[in-house]
């Protein structure tokens, strides 16, 4: 490149430099002048090149990312010279950690957020001021200030305790511990055994006077902890010298060496041949001989006392050997009585099994007379033959009426008439006959009329809309019935979830049933045999609810539900009268339902349940 082109490339970068930024954007036209010039001046194709990269560099707008560090939390939960309010969390009370702002306007912790919404459903905001917004994941935006104003928070030392007085920013904690002469460090012979933290200040220090410095053993040059070397000479360096501890009299040799002669040592001790008849001789193998000469009397009494006591021993044996035998005996006896007592019982079960079989087949008999009732009870419940039977009724009021005017007449005329019972030809039918026989009839009426009235009552009380209103009277009486075992448990009537629909009742435990006997009241839902049952979906899904009413007008009603469980055999079309009950053991514990008169009231009892008829078709 030439003198001049060197020249005017360093004029144009120190032109560019000079201008202000606005000017320097426009590089359109900037580049075009600088073309014109340098097209004038004919300058080489080169020259052209460089000054363009050049001034396409200068131009490029260089863009620094911000650091991720600057908007993060620092680590650990340092102790704070003092903290405002507005960095402190609402959730966990602590200092935020990754600041986080909500739509209200509140800040909290990113990962106290996480945790408050993590089931992705929206939630109100925990400061619970007038004009706070219900919290959503998406909603929620990094505080990038607030992190920056947390990272300059003054706190203490971690280690204030050890004796570090210094305060500093939160941000420049974590530096400041990897210089403090006060931060615990591992001893560096930790691998030797130390356990000890020692200051950073203290460590040269420590290093001279700690016990577990590794030391080379004189004898065997083995390291080993300062602390363990004596032990170390003393149980398993192999090659110290030491004597023999029989005293035999040799030199001192090497440890490992040392149990080599102990095996062939003629000082090794021995035992007498009559040790286990009770000789407690022990010595060299040379004095064994004369001890076994000096004591050959002593031996014999030995083992002659231990042969007795061997058959003394022997006799015991065989008594316990007696005695065994004698509870074997018992044993087998017991034994025999237990199989006996278990055909027993087992006759006993068949016989249960029998009369549950006749009572199965009774209450199919049962059964169907209800089925005979309710429909007897349909054609009852028909206008027109309530109207038939009110005229009738009507009818045989009237003729017992006449025939007791009939019989006040005659009654008269008799006492009148000095008993005579005809008048001229004419014979007078017996009136008490005819009295007789409309009594009678006028009692099959009564009966009748009342039988409807029972039937008329339990009308009333079905509901075809799949609720049920179950007043449960005399409660302590029923209740202490349960705790007796007279009743356990008690049904309610039946109710529909529609006129054609699926039948059902409700069974309460008043004393509580399975986890809740004894402490609970607990409340089952019944799917029972219904006439219609065979044009209904199988098996029954739809949601039922208990509730137990408040009786003083607060609303305050206990209640729970649950969702059938299509596999289970409760649900499935009933096959006998009705299915196994499913539902609350635990509904509601005895304190809270007898604490006060809310839900007893009038010894009464107010029991509602709800089956939901959501998404079930007509017939």
């Amino acid at each position: 490149m030439s003198k001049h082109s060197s020249e005017v490339t360093r004029t144009t970068i120190a032109t560019s430099r000079a201008f202000p930024a606005s000017f320097r954007l426009d590089k359109y036209s900037f580049g075009k002048s600088l073309l014109r010039v340098v097209y004038k001046k004919r300058e080489k194709i080169k020259v052209i090149a460089g000054l363009v990269v050049i001034y396409t560099l200068m131009l490029t707008p260089q863009i620094t990312p911000p650091s991720s560090l600057s908007s993060q939390t620092p680590p650990g939960h340092p102790e704070f010279v003092g903290v405002d309010s507005k960095y402190v969390c609402v959730l966990c009370n602590n200092v935020l950690q990754d600041a986080v702002q909500t739509q209200c306007g509140h800040r909290l912790c990113q990962p106290c957020v996480d945790t408050y919404l993590q089931d992705g459903q929206p939630r109100p905001c925990p400061y619970q001021e007038e004009f706070c917004e219900m919290l959503q994941a998406d909603q929620i935006l990094r505080d990038a200030s607030a992190r920056r104003e947390i990272r300059q928070l003054p706190v203490y030392c971690s280690n204030k305790s050890r004796g570090c007085q210094k305060t500093l920013k939160w941000k420049e904690l974590e530096k400041h511990l990897t210089e403090c002469w006060f931060e615990p460090l591992p001893c560096p012979y930790k691998d030797w055994g130390c356990q000890e933290p020692v200051p950073r200040g203290s460590l040269t220090d420590h290093r001279q006077t700690c016990q577990y410095t590794p030391i080379n053993c004189l004898f065997c040059e083995e390291q080993v902890p300062k602390l363990s070397l004596e032990t170390h000479k003393n149980e398993t360096c192999n090659k110290i010298p030491i004597p023999c501890p029989f005293g035999c009299g040799i030199d001192p040799v090497p440890r490992n060496e040392m149990y080599t002669h102990q095996e062939s040592c003629p000082k090794q001790p021995v035992v007498c041949k009559f040790a286990s008849v009770g000789c407690t001789f022990q010595g060299p193998a040379e004095e064994l001989e004369l001890h076994e000469r000096q004591n050959t009397e002593e031996h014999i009494q030995q083992a002659t006392l231990k042969m007795a006591d061997v058959d003394l021993y022997r006799i015991d044996i065989r008594k316990e050997v007696q005695e065994l035998s004698v509870h074997r005996q018992d044993a087998r006896q017991k034994v025999n009585d237990i199989k006996k007592e278990i055909q027993d019982i087992k006759n006993m079960l068949d016989d249960v099994r029998r009369q549950d079989r006749k009572r199965k087949i009774d209450m199919v008999d049962l059964t169907e007379r209800i089925i005979r009732v309710e429909k007897q009870l349909e054609e009852v419940s028909k206008p027109e033959v309530q109207q038939r039977m009110t005229s009738d009724l009507n009818i045989a009021r009237e003729n017992v009426r006449k025939l007791k005017d009939r019989l006040d007449r005659l009654i008269a005329a008799e006492e009148s008439g000095g008993g005579a019972t005809a008048v001229g030809t004419v014979e007078i039918p017996d009136p008490f006959a005819d009295l007789q026989q409309q009594t009678r009839q006028l009692g099959l009426q009564e009966a009748r009329l009342s039988e409807l009235d029972i039937r008329f009552q339990i009308l009333e009380t079905l509901n075809y809309e799949g609720v049920l209103i179950w007043k449960i009277t005399n409660y302590r009486r029923r209740k202490q019935d349960a705790v007796s075992g007279t009743a356990v448990s008690i049904y309610s009537s039946p109710f529909f979830t529609s006129r054609y629909g699926y039948k059902m009742c409700s069974r309460a435990y008043l004393n509580g049933d399975g986890m809740g006997k004894g402490t609970h009241f607990s409340i089952f839902f019944v799917v029972m045999q219904g006439e219609y049952d065979a044009l209904l979906s199988w098996p029954f899904r739809q949601k039922v609810t208990f509730m137990i009413l408040d009786q003083n007008g607060n609303r305050r009603h206990l209640s729970d539900s649950f969702r059938p469980d299509p596999d289970s055999s409760s649900f499935k079309r009933p096959l006998a009268e009705m299915n196994i009950a499913s539902g609350c053991p635990l509904f509601v514990s005895h304190s809270i339902l007898e604490s006060s008169d809310n839900y007893i009231k009038d010894d009464c009892l107010f029991v509602k349940v709800m089956v939901d008829t959501t998404g079930l078709n007509p017939i």
